[in-house]
């Protein structure tokens, strides 16, 4: 992330409330912008009488789509600038080659108002005053045009108000279409039927450009659909930055929030609540940090989890890159499971709890359904 908080008075405290904790989260999500993202997808292999769970961890730059008309902005912090670059954090490779992401319902939205300008055939734009001769005089030149020989018409245009309103008046006649060039539109002449073909390209050319931009949304998508559990350490930030990121806003309320959560990613485990609500398992280990306990754990078991071979490129076996963090907290919850006696196997006690020190608790509980109002 570009960021944690933006000031000590908006860190968490163990004096919050959860209203007031998801206040503090949700002005950091809306602030600040996320660089990587990790996942591990484990999955049991029979192997005989007994068998292991196989690795295939995923490391994604992921970088806010900035073509099609979308360009997100977000804050920084120096302080999480130079953790990143110390971790040895590529910053060209993040913008140059980082995978594009915009929301599903922005990527429909983009499509829908696309397709309905490019089909249109009559004026949807009123010229200001400053701009009602310029219109007329665009006009009265389209209908010259459409007489003479010329096979195009070029304008050299200084603002994009005014290229709106040319679009905007091209569209009101079905033998005539524009191309976009550097400074300037050519607004060239066709039947009917070539036209409808020519808008046809364009909404195909522009979709083809909103699925690039639309990127490692899918993937989210993808994981939403599944409806499978998510594990995570420490994860509520994770998932509020995954929610307001690649799905919605966040809402003011927090009982909101929680019902989008829960449409979103219905199952999720977090491995710091089953720590720090296991006294067994925190007295044994003495902490609930992954960089701690996770390399602990690995040390009494390393025989159940396996990478997938196609698949250990991927992990550099570095803490703090989000792939690697995520074999690990994958890893670290199927050994927590392991432990004797330790873990209660009715699992279900903890999910939907995600840890969150407040003066209500320990843990953040999702509830899917909203209040009666």
């Amino acid at each position: 992330m570009t960021g944690l908080y933006e000031g000590r008075e908006f860190q968490p405290s163990r004096d919050d409330s959860c209203d007031e904790r998801y206040a503090k989260l949700k002005r950091s999500v809306e602030a600040f912008g996320v660089v990587q993202v990790g996942i591990c997808l484990f999955t049991w292999k029979a192997d005989g009488h007994s068998g292991f769970y196989e690795a295939q961890p995923f490391n994604f730059n992921v970088f806010p789509a900035s073509t099609v008309g979308a360009d997100a902005g977000f804050s920084s912090r120096a302080s999480a600038l130079a953790f990143l670059a110390k971790n040895s954090f590529d910053f060209n490779k993040w913008v140059y080659q980082g995978v594009p992401y915009l929301r599903t319902s922005t990527a429909n939205s983009m499509r829908a108002e696309r397709t309905r300008l490019l089909t249109r055939r009559k004026r949807s734009v009123a010229p200001d005053d400053r701009h009602t001769k310029f219109a007329a005089d665009v006009e009265r030149a389209l209908l010259e045009f459409i007489k003479s020989s010329e096979p195009v018409l070029r304008y050299e245009l200084a603002n994009s108000y005014e290229r709106k309103l040319v679009h905007d008046a091209v569209a009101s006649h079905d033998t005539l279409g524009t191309r976009s060039r550097m400074g300037a539109i050519e607004v060239f002449k066709g039947t009917p039927r070539s036209m409808a073909r020519h808008i046809a390209h364009k909404i195909k050319a522009f979709n083809s450009s909103v699925d690039d931009a639309h990127g490692f949304t899918r993937i989210i998508d993808l994981l939403s659909a599944s409806r499978k559990p998510i594990i995570g350490h420490n994860m509520l930030l994770d998932v509020l930055h995954a929610l307001q990121k690649f799905v919605s806003d966040l809402p003011p309320l927090r009982t909101d929030v929680e019902h989008d959560i829960a449409q979103f990613l219905p199952v999720l485990i977090d491995t710091k609540y089953i720590i720090e609500s296991t006294p067994s398992v925190k007295a044994r280990y003495g902490t609930s940090s992954l960089d701690e306990i996770a390399p602990v754990l690995e040390q009494e078991d390393n025989a159940s989890i396996r990478f997938h071979p196609r698949f250990t490129r991927n992990v550099s076996h570095s803490m703090h890159e989000a792939g690697y963090d995520a074999y690990m907290t994958g890893a670290t919850f199927i050994r927590l499971l392991k432990l004797d006696g330790s873990i209660d196997l009715a699992i279900y006690k903890y999910v939907n709890r995600l840890y969150a020190a407040t003066a209500e608790g320990i843990y953040w509980e999702i509830k899917p359904d909203k209040p009666a109002v």
